[in-house]
């Protein structure tokens, strides 16, 4: 989101984190950490409530496409003791083809209805990217001179578009991905308890066991993301600094 406004007189007082450096041989600048990460989903939940007719349709077009996916394979259980039964005596065509057009209207649907989201989420994220992209345009129009004295060229462009494509994708993939994932695991196990419950059980053991050990590789590694916007930020500065004085020294204006 585009940060406040800064006097010249916060600047000079350093109120501002400091960020990137001047010259070739500039330091990276450490990691910076979200002061309050929920707040933060906050405001980014609140920036996108103008868009929250779409989001909810897509997030009902995601659990339904993954229920219908759900559902598939008991209808797929129903064919094979159809034709288990008829082995006996003779196999009734009629159900079994009955039950198979009734398969493929329900994947197709859930076809449909995961493209539709598809479609809906990344129209959605491109108006989000948008409208950070004018408001952060309008921003930096407004800052005091003095700013840039404290920021590197391409540490600025780095955060208008490294920052603002990773929110963007991190929001085109992980709603979508979340419903569709939360109706899957709670569809899966009711499907699991009415099949076998004993199977059941060692499938959620195994689940809360692969949770387990992504939420410790996670909370090691997203340090390591956060690193690696900060570098991305300080590279840009870095090659922008030097072609500045590249050309400079060519007598090109940059």
């Amino acid at each position: 989101m585009p940060e406040k406004d800064y006097e010249v007189g916060d600047l000079k007082k350093n109120k501002r984190p400091q960020r990137g450096g001047h010259g070739p041989g500039a330091m990276m600048r450490t990691g910076e950490k979200a002061q309050d990460f929920s707040q933060a989903m906050k405001d980014l939940a609140s920036y996108c409530r103008k868009y929250a007719i779409l989001i909810f349709g897509a997030v009902i077009l995601a659990a339904a496409g993954t229920a219908l996916n759900v559902i598939g394979p008991s209808k797929l259980a129903d064919i094979t003791d159809l034709i288990t039964a008829g082995l006996r005596t003779s196999i009734d065509v009629d159900a079994v083809v009955k039950i198979c057009v009734t398969l493929a209207v329900m994947y197709g649907l859930g076809f449909l209805f995961s493209m539709l989201q598809g479609l809906i989420m990344a129209d959605v994220t491109q108006r989000v990217s948008k409208g950070l992209r004018t408001e952060i345009s309008e921003k930096i129009n407004r800052l005091p001179l003095s700013y840039f004295d404290h920021s590197s060229t391409g540490d600025i462009l780095s955060r208008v578009t490294n920052d603002v494509d990773t929110l963007s994708q991190t929001l085109n993939q992980s709603l979508g991905t979340l419903v569709a994932s939360i109706t899957m695991f709670a569809g899966s196990v009711i499907m699991m308890f009415i099949t076998n419950w004993i199977m059941a059980l060692v499938g959620i053991a195994a689940t809360i066991l692969g949770f387990a050990l992504m939420m410790f590789i996670v909370k090691r590694s997203q340090k390591y993301f956060t690193l690696q916007q900060n570098q991305l930020g300080a590279i840009d500065g870095h090659i922008e600094e030097i072609l500045c004085r590249s050309y400079h020294s060519q007598g090109i204006q940059w």
